[in-house]
């Protein structure tokens, strides 16, 4: 049954990929969760009068956790 085989061989495929992402996701979620506290937090110091201004934002490209490369969509559009 080579049919069966390639199937089955898929679905380890995508249960690997499945595991990748979902680490990925809890990193991702992890980093917007501090992002969202630091927000907060300099939210709550400016409504305290605190100058929060006096700090220059950093201008950067957030790379997502594995790098760009890992979030583009292959050149099969993920069609194995």
């Amino acid at each position: 049954m080579p049919v069966e085989e390639a199937v089955r061989s898929r679905v380890a495929e995508l249960e690997q990929e499945i595991a990748a992402l979902t680490v990925r996701l809890e990193a991702e979620r992890n980093r917007l969760e501090r992002l969202t506290v630091t927000r907060e937090t300099l939210d709550e110091l400016a409504a305290e009068g605190v100058a929060v201004g006096a700090v220059a934002p950093l201008s950067i490209e957030v790379e997502p956790v594995g790098g760009w490369s890992e979030c583009r969509p292959s050149p099969s559009g993920g069609r194995g």
